[in-house]
């Protein structure tokens, strides 16, 4: 689906650099190779619905798009992100976001486990090719306290070899809630896995809030509802935007 593409590819083109384009414009002398001209930017009309909560713990919104004529166009795209989240200034070492496609045709209801955790993480070092990060429950034995953790591991990549600084990885949601049950924050590390030379090496850690990601799917059912009052007529009740026909890359 072509919206999928567009908005997977999004977050990605946000995070590169002007100097990395420009480094690829350089010769092996340091010349500036010709400049390859741009095609120009095709948009098209769209009609954007959209509808929002602000919970506790962050930002939910639904947006469901229809052709100029009125026609569905892409199903929904859902988006969460935390309070005080600002994509120009990310929380480092790591920010997390919630996102489905929805497509009203086959899935009448939403399944947390097809909701995608995007994590997305920033060091001061360089990234391994390849990180873990773990998200780790206590694990009490009466009378004794706690004695040791278990863990639900997703792997992390670097962006690309230009920002190993940067990474992100991605896990099913309803995953996620089902191993916290029963706690409304867990701790994450981010580590280097172990070889034949050592032990892991931890490059950060925090905490991620397991009750404000419940909040949200909570949410979830009354905005379709909104949604669903605003697209039985989108001429009239929702926004007519210019929309991108691809993003240029």
């Amino acid at each position: 689906m072509r919206l999928r593409h567009i908005l997977k590819l999004l977050p990605l083109l946000l995070l590169i650099p002007a100097t990395a384009a420009d480094a690829r414009l350089t010769g092996k002398a340091g010349a500036q190779a010709p400049s390859i001209p741009v095609p120009p930017l095709r948009e098209s009309w769209r009609y954007r619905c959209d509808a929002e909560r602000v919970l506790a713990g962050g930002t939910v919104s639904l947006t469901r798009l229809y052709a100029d004529e009125g026609k569905l166009d892409g199903g929904d795209f859902m988006r969460w992100t935390p309070a005080a989240y600002d994509p120009q200034r990310p929380q480092r070492p790591l920010d997390l976001e919630l996102s489905y496609i929805w497509d009203p045709a086959r899935q009448p209801a939403v399944e947390p486990r097809a909701i995608e955790v995007k994590l997305r993480v920033g060091i001061e070092t360089d990234l391994p090719e390849v990180a873990l990060i773990r998200m780790q429950r206590p694990f009490p034995v009466e009378p004794h306290g706690i004695i040791g953790s278990t863990a639900l591991s997703t792997q992390v990549f670097p962006y690309a070899a230009y920002d190993m600084r940067n990474g992100h990885g991605e896990l099913p949601l309803g995953d996620l809630l089902a191993y916290a049950e029963g706690y409304d924050v867990l701790d994450w590390t981010l580590v280097r896995p172990s070889d034949r030379l050592g032990g892991d090496k931890e490059l950060a850690r925090g905490t991620i809030d397991i009750a404000a990601l419940r909040e949200a799917v909570a949410a979830i059912p009354a905005l379709r509802t909104m949604l669903a009052a605003k697209t039985a007529e989108p001429k009239t009740r929702c926004e007519r935007v210019l929309w991108p026909e691809h993003i240029l890359y």
